[in-house]
């Protein structure tokens, strides 16, 4: 039972931060997520600094 409990967390972890994804311009789905949240962060400081 922990061989593939382990096995299956491998592979989630490898879906997550090695799968590259043509919809996402062939980025893993983690570095599009994190590039996505500095982009609302960035969106979110300019309007602040602006007034």
């Amino acid at each position: 039972m922990l061989v593939s409990a382990i096995a299956t967390l491998e592979w989630v972890w490898w879906f997550n931060h090695h799968r590259l994804l043509e919809p996402l311009g062939y980025v893993p789905p983690v570095e599009y997520e994190e590039a996505f949240y500095r982009g609302q962060e960035t969106q979110s400081i300019v309007p602040a600094l602006t007034n």
